[in-house]
């Protein structure tokens, strides 16, 4: 009876941790001491206490992740692990609106890659002439969906 009670407890202990630290591998070691403590009770209790010991546990183990994920999100563990705010952004120029032979500035350092703006944009870049100083006047020479190509003016 108590290692049967001490897999369930094994168990839960690894889904908390498994909440805090995911992988996989403590859930499905969880998940084998249930089974575990299932085929104890059932050699010792029989097929039916065996069932209510699976499906308690079962109940028992999202209890507890439930529980964590309300109490988790307002420690500030559970701060780095959740997404409060919102992600924007953008994935640069489209094909539609052409840049190529547009001017601008060098943001950042390209050696060969970095950021520039050009009409008052900032975009990913990369040079075509390799090293390019920041605040350098630049020329758009190609451009795809996510990357502009230029050299020095």
């Amino acid at each position: 009876m108590s290692m049967i009670f001490i897999l369930i407890l094994v168990a839960l202990v690894l889904v908390a941790f498994e909440v805090v630290l995911p992988g996989g591998v403590l859930g499905v070691i969880a998940a084998l001491c249930v089974i575990a403590a299932t085929i104890l009770t059932h050699i010792d209790y029989g097929i039916w206490v065996a069932v209510a010991v699976f499906v308690g546990s079962g109940l028992l183990i999202l209890a507890l992740i439930v529980i964590e994920f309300k109490l988790l999100k307002n420690t500030s563990l559970g701060n780095a692990f959740f997404l409060k705010d919102s992600v924007t952004g953008h994935t640069g120029p489209t094909t539609e609106v052409s840049l190529i032979g547009k001017e601008g500035v060098a943001l950042t350092r390209l050696n060969p890659s970095g950021r520039v703006t050009i009409e008052g944009k900032t975009y990913e870049a990369s040079s075509q002439d390799g090293y390019i100083d920041a605040k350098q006047a630049i020329t758009v020479v190609a451009q795809n969906n996510f990357k502009l190509t230029i050299r020095k003016r």
